[in-house]
């Protein structure tokens, strides 16, 4: 079994599934220490430290955090088995310590945006899905990872212009779930390719439109 750290406004139909499947829903609530719109985001708390399910989760400190950017983006990173990606002015010291504590030959790769997790879908510990230039860019440039490069917006994020990719999906298992109608985004089939290509399945729900809601992060318990 395993806990799904999601948003309390995410899909019922998700959550539902989810469910259904034997996994625990923790729901993260609005707390004061960051701005409204993105209080009940798990992304901004929490860190994967990994892709499998067994992969531990950094719990950030709530504490730290602060309303304004770039306080609100301390543990808003990408770690995997094999790199760490983040704006290395911003993102959390003892995040940082810990990923690398984890895995000494981590490689880090600095992007210029603080929001990394919004902005990066992890399909594994090598493949990534963006619509954020920078992080595409940053990506390529470095010996390993592959990333695909996606139409910006068609997520939506309240309070927001727009949402982000990332932060509307998650990994559950050998599963990329997505908050939301995947199909009605103009990259769909490019982004379900991807995903199958490294041996993952694609799942969403219907006729909803797609909604960002601070990344799923699935953690063992």
């Amino acid at each position: 079994m395993s806990r799904i750290n999601i948003s309390y406004i995410a899909y019922k139909e998700l959550t539902d599934v989810l469910a259904e499947s034997g996994h625990q829903i923790c729901f993260t609530g609005q707390k004061q220490a960051v701005s409204e719109p993105i209080s009940c985001h798990p992304d901004i708390y929490m860190c994967k430290l990994g892709t499998d399910p067994e992969s531990p989760v950094f719990m950030g400190d709530a504490d730290l955090l602060g309303p304004e950017y770039p306080s609100d983006v301390l543990y808003n990173a990408v770690v995997t088995e094999k790199y760490m990606i983040c704006n290395t002015a911003t993102v959390s010291p003892d995040l940082m310590q810990a990923a690398k504590d984890l895995y000494p030959d981590l490689k880090v790769i600095h992007v210029a945006q603080g929001y990394t997790k919004c902005n990066l879908v992890v399909v594994d510990d090598s493949h990534f899905i963006t619509e954020d230039e920078g992080i595409y860019k940053a990506l390529c440039a470095s010996d390993g990872p592959e990333c695909l490069l996606i139409s910006a917006g068609h997520v939506e994020l309240p309070g927001f212009k727009r949402g982000f990719i990332g932060g509307a999906s998650g990994r559950i298992g050998d599963e990329i779930w997505f908050n939301g109608d995947l199909s009605a985004h103009p990259d769909a089939e490019n982004i379900v390719n991807f995903i199958c290509g490294c041996g993952l399945t694609a799942c969403w729900i219907t006729d909803k439109p797609l909604v960002d809601i601070g990344s799923i992060i699935e953690e063992t318990i």
